[in-house]
């Protein structure tokens, strides 16, 4: 409840800092989009308890119709936010070679970690050049795979699961069949349900 409480109030202090800037904002409806036949969908996200620093991750893997093939949360320890993103696309891309996927696509919240995989090349001096690396060689092995930005609101299956994390042992967690708990969030997917958001007009 105080990291819902935390999120809600950075929202309202950014909205409140546009207004106050003269800078026109519009809301935005959003829904999680299923991927056309033949196409899996890996949603992955990561967190961070800035209390702690505790960070974690989850992700999922569904077909066009929405129906689970596959999930994970892997609690990580302590870190930077930016690891746990990435640390929860790896995870994800390594479960959809287990599951056999030969065309992906990736969604994430995260422009920074989807642009440092877009990039030809990393830094050697990054402190996530080695994650990044692995995650682009296990990108390799795929038929076909794409990797996208989206808002969060899109994302609603991932940041629940990566939340769910922090409250697990440390490491991994294959997930055959979805929590209980993530029923509705997955019925509001499969249906289209969507969300709102405040963004700022270019």
């Amino acid at each position: 409840m105080r990291e819902i409480i935390l999120s809600d109030t950075k929202e309202w202090i950014k909205a409140t800092a546009a207004i106050q800037n003269n800078i026109d904002r519009v809301h935005i409806m959003l829904a999680w989009i299923p991927p056309v036949l033949g196409v899996v969908k890996l949603n992955v996200d990561g967190s961070r308890k800035d209390s702690t620093g505790a960070i974690g991750a989850g992700g999922v893997l569904r077909d066009h119709l929405g129906q689970w093939l596959g999930g994970f949360a892997v609690n990580l320890g302590k870190g930077k936010i930016l690891e746990a993103e990435l640390w929860g696309l790896f995870f994800g891309l390594k479960l959809a070679v287990e599951k056999q996927v030969d065309d992906v696509v990736i969604e994430m919240d995260s422009a920074i970690a989807v642009k440092l995989i877009q990039n030809a090349e990393v830094d050697n001096f990054h402190p996530t050049a080695g994650l990044v690396s692995n995650c682009k060689r296990i990108m390799n092995q795929f038929r076909r795979v794409d990797i996208q930005h989206i808002y969060r609101e899109r994302n609603s299956v991932a940041d629940g699961l990566a939340t769910w994390s922090h409250n697990l042992d440390m490491g991994y967690w294959y997930l055959d069949d979805s929590p209980v708990w993530i029923g509705n969030l997955l019925t509001d997917d499969s249906l289209g349900v969507a969300k709102t958001r405040l963004i700022n007009v270019v």
